[in-house]
């Protein structure tokens, strides 16, 4: 029903009809829907890109993170590599953005023998999302096998 069709009704006829027909409310309703929608697009997108690591420096647990990365990359068997959850040592300079890991990892060596290795890790964050490897500059990495 029109607005302009519900002026002409009587005042019965207005009690009588049901409120999906009436004019003011149908408006509302519409409004409310597309707002709810837009308010769901707009909070899915911040929520989206809360996930981005941008503008702010790693913490220590998030260098670790990146560092265990590099360091599988030196292994011999990355793939069995079994690192601790949170046993490392940082060494953190904000001011020049360098970093510096010491933790162990276990993992295969090429004879097929479980060993226990050391490994430090200098490298500096140089920007970006810290969760990807270009935003980090490897200075060295240390393996060293304990006995």
């Amino acid at each position: 029903m029109k607005y302009s069709e519900w002026k002409t009704l009587s005042d019965t006829d207005r009690k009588n009809t049901g409120w999906y027909r009436h004019p003011h409310i149908k408006t509302f309703t519409l409004f409310t829907i597309a707002f709810a929608i837009a308010f769901i697009i707009v909070v899915l997108g911040i929520s989206k890109n809360s996930t981005v690591h941008l503008n702010r420096k790693p913490t220590a647990q998030e260098a670790f993170n990146i560092a265990k990365v590099f360091v599988k990359d030196h292994l011999k068997q990355p793939s069995t590599a079994a690192f601790p959850d949170n046993s490392f040592k940082p060494a953190i300079d904000t001011a020049n953005n360098s970093y510096q890991i010491q933790s162990f990892v276990k993992a295969l060596n090429v004879n097929g023998k479980m060993i226990r290795s050391t490994w430090d890790i200098s490298m500096h964050y140089i920007g970006g999302d810290w969760s990807e490897k270009n935003s980090w500059q490897v200075v060295s990495v240390t393996l060293s096998p304990e006995n």
